[in-house]
């Protein structure tokens, strides 16, 4: 593998981490409302909440509107336990800020990269960490919603335009080994 396409796997790898980055973000946003939601409901429809004198009421509307809030209630208890809220959120906690750190690692490679203009054997040893430590991260993910995904996508490419990026001559590695060649000639 010459080192242009090894720098295009860098991009890629930059690229498909901050699309996690932004797809686990999202994620972890919304189970942080469902559960604070959760929790609201629980807390105003409680026996001890403020909704509470509903059933005191002598209005039939206000009676089964407490009656049916106070369902919602133990309907969302009920579910909480079920649905792994907590379990979710440590997940997706974990994966964004691992995600995090694997992006802000791969920038450095491409910034380095960019400043140096070549794609040293150093940077490579930090691909390759980079690249082993997103493995592990996939072991640990759920499965994508494929609509949430091509939506983020389409806002990667537009943070990333692959036009802009410094790359090696694609004839780079060719020439270090032709050069290499007549002094092992000799």
């Amino acid at each position: 593998m010459n080192k242009r396409e090894r720098s295009l796997q860098v991009y890629n790898l930059l690229r498909t981490s901050r699309l996690n980055v932004l797809y686990y973000e999202e994620s972890l946003r919304n189970w942080t409302f469902a559960i604070r939601g959760h929790d609201v409901i629980v807390a105003l429809t409680g026996a001890a909440s403020p909704i509470a004198f509903l059933r005191h009421s002598n209005e039939p509307f206000q009676g089964q509107a407490w009656f049916y809030l106070t369902l919602c209630a133990g309907l969302a208890a009920l579910l909480k336990p079920v649905l792994r809220l907590d379990k979710q959120i440590a997940l997706y906690t974990e994966l964004t800020t691992h995600y995090r750190e694997l992006n802000h690692d791969l920038k450095c490679i491409v910034d380095d990269m960019a400043y140096d203009q070549q794609f040293s054997t150093q940077l490579e040893k930090k691909y390759l960490a980079c690249r082993m430590a997103e493995n592990s991260l996939q072991k640990k993910e759920p499965p994508p919603r494929k609509r949430k995904v091509q939506r983020l996508q389409a806002l990667v490419e537009q943070e990333f335009d692959m036009s802009l990026v410094w790359l090696p001559e694609e004839n780079e590695e060719t020439n270090d080994r032709a050069q290499e060649a007549p002094a092992n000639a000799r």
